[in-house]
């Protein structure tokens, strides 16, 4: 195995249930099986209560009122296998087949959550207002990897996210995996057509991009619907155009003939206000921007070894220059090389 960074609440490194990417509590009955982190660029940081309303319906609020990605009436299957995708976005869940009204659970992002459900915000923030800091919050970053990792930092990049009618369609849509574009992508609304599709063994279409309606413009040629990756510097993507700037994306399986369907995401700026500390003796030392560099106590800069542990901190600092309006998006990423 290499080498993977991961974070977690600062005062329980060791623990798993101070995991800060996903977690899951069931609070009434356990209509919650498992779940699983898709890694396909939906999810969003909050906390997620999902009270089912029969044997295969449920509905999902959150604590973030300006959260977009809630529902009512979401039809599932409950048969203790079979992962829902589009419940929480971003998270494939397994429910029991003994699912009954009023059954409940709750699916933490970003949070910390305790084993009765109960949270605390970390990369959640919440509302901040302009010319504000939101709470410091204590983070570590542990290597739970076999190998370690060099040149190791975190970074904030654009946050984005599909809209439900993307599942079952795209895979994912993720930063570039190149740390020198995944930081390009620009804020705004995206809307994904298609057209040219040729059946096969996969599947092919061409892919259009309009961006905040200034026309539809072919971002990929021909692209395979077998999970391929579609990013700048990739055979078939249009570097020229260059639509998913800072980002790629890749098609479900084979999912079918997508001619007649569009597919929205949003890329929006928040991460512009993440700021980071190095820990120092238990409190932040400079802020600055991302990216910082982790570094393992007693090692050298970048390295933190297998099992190994780096404590920082995250803060937003909102410019006064920022107006209300739509939930501001960031992706905190962990980057090293396996050594």
């Amino acid at each position: 195995m290499s080498s993977e960074i991961i974070f977690r609440d600062a005062a329980s490194p060791a623990d798993p249930d101070a995991n800060l990417l996903l977690r899951y509590e069931n609070t009434i009955s356990t209509p919650i099986n498992s779940v699983s982190w898709l890694g396909d660029g939906e999810a969003i940081s909050d906390v997620y209560t999902i009270a089912a309303t029969s044997g295969s319906a449920v509905n999902v609020t959150a604590d973030d009122a300006k959260n977009e990605v809630v529902g009512t009436g979401i039809s599932v299957t409950a048969d203790d296998s079979t992962i829902n995708y589009g419940v929480v976005p971003g998270v494939g869940i397994v429910f029991s087949s003994s699912l009954a009204s009023g059954w409940t659970g709750k699916i933490s992002i970003g949070a910390l959550m305790a084993t009765d459900g109960s949270t605390s915000d970390r990369f959640n923030v919440g509302v901040v207002e302009s010319d504000d800091i939101s709470t410091q919050r204590r983070i570590v970053a542990v290597n739970v990897g076999t190998e370690a990792s060099a040149e190791t930092a975190v970074y904030a990049l654009p946050g984005h996210f599909l809209e439900d009618s993307a599942q079952g369609w795209i895979e994912y849509l993720q930063n570039h995996t190149d740390p020198s574009r995944h930081a390009l992508a620009e804020d705004g609304e995206y809307v994904i057509t298609y057209g040219d599709y040729v059946a096969g063994s996969p599947d092919t279409c061409d892919v259009y991009v309009n961006k905040d309606g200034g026309g539809a413009v072919k971002a990929v040629e021909d692209a395979l619907m077998d999970g391929t990756l579609y990013q700048y510097g990739v055979s078939g993507y249009i570097d020229a155009q260059d639509k998913f700037k800072g980002l790629g994306f890749a098609f479900t399986d084979e999912p079918g003939d997508p001619s007649a369907l569009t597919h929205t995401f949003h890329v929006r700026e928040g991460y512009l206000y993440v700021e980071l500390a190095p820990d120092v003796t238990g409190s932040p030392g400079t802020w600055q921007a991302p990216p910082l560099t982790l570094t393992e106590s007693g090692e050298t800069s970048g390295t933190v070894t297998a099992s190994g542990l780096v404590n920082f901190w995250f803060r937003l600092n909102v410019p006064d220059t920022a107006t209300p309006g739509d939930r501001k998006l960031f992706v905190l990423r962990a980057r090293g090389l396996t050594v």
